[in-house]
């Protein structure tokens, strides 16, 4: 019997101390659960704040668009944003999206002035071709008609032909569309820099009023 006892003791012991381990394992797992939850609901919380900031940012960019863009409110109009800009054809082209079907042709332009012109499109986007991808407008300086159709990266200015060497344009004179394509007319391109005459052709210099370094809101001008 006092044999007997020294073994039972030690079975309660080891008995003991695995309940006591486990009890201390359960209960570590338990807090490390919950800071597991904490953390994930911390990490939840910060995403879910991030999305609202940059939705609450794209609401703002696109109410102060469409303020700016009312000036234009006589027309039918579609308002869209620039989704690509292609970094090898930056200047050429770049693809908007839109909430309805577009026409091929429709001028294309921002706060500042004209952009471009409609070059395809599907219901929800289309491909816009900018001015300084050499898109060809009929505009008019004063009572001087020309074609716009050459873009001078080295003097970041559009570059009117055609023109009357008989008519008087000075520098700061501003460019409008001519309304003789089926564009609308009157739209703001640009105001004259610089005129030179190569042979008997006077070429006109245009300074664009669009910064197109900084697209983002559109309005396509539906006729």
């Amino acid at each position: 019997m006092n044999r007997i006892r020294p073994v039972l003791s030690i079975i309660i012991i080891l008995l003991a101390f695995i309940v006591l381990h486990n009890a201390i394992i359960t209960g570590l797992g338990n807090v490390f659960s919950i800071a597991k939850d904490d953390n994930r609901y911390e990490l939840l919380s910060a995403s879910y704040e991030k999305k609202i900031e940059t939705l609450e940012k794209a609401i703002a960019e696109y109410e102060s668009a469409y303020k700016e863009l009312k000036i234009y409110e006589g027309n039918n109009y579609t308002i869209a944003k620039v989704a690509l800009r292609d970094i090898y054809d930056f200047y050429d082209f770049a693809i908007i999206s839109t909430d309805t079907l577009v026409k091929k042709g429709s001028a294309v332009i921002n706060e500042d002035g004209l952009v471009g012109l409609v070059d395809s499109a599907n219901k929800t986007t289309a491909k816009v071709k900018f001015l300084t991808g050499s898109v060809k407008v009929s505009v008019k300086i004063g009572e001087v008609y020309g074609m716009l159709d050459e873009y001078d990266a080295q003097e970041d200015c559009f570059i009117v032909h055609n023109i009357n060497n008989y008519q008087p344009i000075k520098e700061g004179d501003e460019v409008r569309t001519s309304g003789l394509q089926e564009i609308d007319g009157d739209l703001p391109v640009g105001k004259v820099k610089k005129t030179e005459t190569v042979g008997v052709e006077k070429r006109v210099y245009v300074e664009p009023y669009v910064d197109f370094n900084k697209l983002n809101y559109l309005m396509v001008i539906n006729r």
